[in-house]
């Protein structure tokens, strides 16, 4: 790992520690934690939150999150995708292979095998298939940026 990436991961931790201090899961929402997607168990894992109240399907919203590829994983992001899913989605958040370790396209696979996971188990977590979103900020951002492109092309 790079010093750089040292530095960035560092700094963005605290800040994301210090937003999250004292967070929970929010009452109602049913969580399926630390789902493997890929080969690698470390990087490739993902959680799914929904209504407990909810039994049909839902659309499902897939989350990417930032950090300048090098940074960030789905616990920085969980309690954004559970107010996500307090508003009637399934949500999909998850880690992906980060740089310098990973190098591209690692990252938009991670993003192709997410979204391949997704409709092969729409059944089994009751994810409506013809509702299907995505968001990203950063990283996460052009990560769907390039993957529309190339689903597109």
């Amino acid at each position: 790992m790079s010093e750089l990436s040292d530095t960035i991961r560092k700094l963005f931790k605290e800040g994301d520690d210090r937003r999250d201090a004292g967070l929970t899961t929010p009452e109602g929402i049913l969580r399926y934690d630390d789902i493997v997607y890929g080969e690698d168990a470390g990087w490739q894992v993902l959680d799914v939150y929904r209504l407990q109240k909810e039994e049909g399907p839902l659309p499902v919203i897939v989350s990417v999150h930032g950090g300048g590829w090098v940074y960030g994983d789905k616990e920085r992001y969980q309690y954004y995708c559970m107010s996500l899913a307090q508003r009637g989605f399934a949500v999909v958040n998850f880690t992906y292979r980060l740089a310098p370790e990973s190098k591209f396209p690692a990252q938009l696979e991670d993003v192709n095998l997410v979204c391949k996971w997704v409709m092969k188990r729409a059944g089994r977590f009751h994810f409506d298939t013809e509702r299907i979103f995505a968001v990203g900020d950063s990283a996460g951002a052009h990560l769907l940026g390039l993957y529309a492109a190339i689903c597109t092309n």
